[in-house]
């Protein structure tokens, strides 16, 4: 059985993919809310994912969860480098490992802040009661 491993796609990585194949290929999730590109694994690929972090797992339908952010980021990139959803995005992924270790040990003791653009949401919070239309 096939293993899954989703990226989110954020504007700012919707402009990196705009224009190429994979742009084609981001599916909606929870009603339209977010986006995200799929790579399918082999059951060995997913399984030597899972080995590299503690928290790993695999979800109910296949998808490896749990990875930390520093490692989404680099298969993003590796996605963008390659561009490709085929197993050799993850492969590239685990080869550079070492390199994002710091970052991953950081993770362990705190979550990094994401790099979203909340303006919107700033300029609700100066008027947080909303008339009716």
């Amino acid at each position: 059985m096939a293993k899954y491993f989703g990226i989110i796609i954020d504007e700012k990585r919707m402009a990196a993919i705009k224009g190429t194949s994979l742009e084609e290929k981001v599916e909606p999730i929870f009603g339209g809310a977010l986006k995200r590109l799929v790579i399918e694994v082999s059951d060995e690929l997913g399984q030597k994912v899972i080995e590299q972090f503690s928290k790993a797992r695999f979800d109910a339908r296949g998808f490896i969860e749990e990875t930390p952010a520093a490692f989404k980021r680099l298969v993003f990139k590796k996605v963008v480098e390659l561009k490709s959803l085929g197993p050799e995005v993850l492969e590239k992924a685990l080869e550079e490992i070492p390199s994002i270790k710091s970052e991953i040990e950081k993770e362990d003791r705190e979550l990094p802040v994401p790099d979203v653009d909340l303006s919107d949401i700033l300029e609700l919070q100066k008027n947080p009661v909303q008339k009716p239309i």
